[in-house]
């Protein structure tokens, strides 16, 4: 199935399993909120919604990293 946007198509493209090593901090504070890898974008969402939950004052950022966030 094609996508579209906007009423244009968007070229076909494969998906891609990256590993993602972030961590998730308070904009105003600079406070590390959490941290993780991964190579799911629904995980990194799943885990901004829950920090935000957590957190609920806090301007989350998130910041990607070039290696694991924890070894």
């Amino acid at each position: 199935m094609t996508d579209t946007w906007n009423g244009k198509t968007l070229p076909n493209r494969n998906v891609t399993h990256t590993d993602i090593h972030y961590r998730l901090y308070d904009r105003r504070t600079g406070t590390l909120l959490s941290f993780n890898s991964t190579n799911s974008l629904d995980s990194l969402v799943a885990d901004v919604l829950r920090t935000h939950d957590e957190n609920p004052t806090a301007q989350i950022v998130a910041v990607e990293y070039d290696g694991p966030a924890y070894r």
